[in-house]
């Protein structure tokens, strides 16, 4: 039977886990503003494989509305400007030759309806997440213990809330 510090880490462990993966979900959700992240996990084909944006282009902010991509091969802005346009953000890169601008438009107001929802979806998602944890870490545990556990979920079921309310709050301005 694993002792209560070995649950403690596992579940402390898991609930990181939840957590950054709430945070990346709702960094994923476009609110409108220009932000080198927007594309940076983007995948790009490059013949046999997809590769991550960020790896093979700077992505940087030139204003509040516009990115610049400044690819490090040449050969690779076809397929960067591709990624780009098939995107689920809608976005269309301006320019040729070795940059390209990519204007992000600002979103309607149902846009910032339908992404605060899926904001919502995602945070709810994640609260199921820690409770599926916590029913497998209780299982080893018992007594003191199990309120100590249960003590850690109500905290970063506090923490997830306020990861989604933060990134609400952001979509309606």
């Amino acid at each position: 039977m694993p002792t209560m510090e070995d649950a403690n880490k596992d579940f402390e462990a898991k609930l990181e886990t939840i957590s950054g993966a709430l945070r990346s979900e709702l960094q994923n959700i476009s609110d409108g503003r220009a932000r080198p992240g927007l594309l940076e996990g983007l995948g790009v084909d490059t013949g046999s494989t997809s590769t991550p944006l960020g790896q093979l282009a700077l992505v940087s902010l030139v204003d509040m509305t516009t990115l610049r991509v400044q690819p490090w091969d040449s050969g690779h802005v076809d397929a960067i400007h591709q990624a780009i346009r098939s995107a689920k953000f809608s976005l269309v890169p301006e320019g040729g030759g070795g940059n390209a601008r990519v204007p992000v438009p600002p979103l309607t107001h149902d846009q910032r309806k339908q992404a605060g929802k899926r904001a919502w979806t995602y945070g709810e998602e994640a609260r199921v997440r820690v409770r599926n944890a916590l029913g497998d870490a209780l299982k080893a545990v018992s007594g003191e213990e199990a309120a100590e556990l249960r003590s850690l979920a109500e905290q970063r079921d506090k923490q997830i809330t306020k990861l989604v309310a933060d990134k609400r709050k952001t979509l309606e301005h």
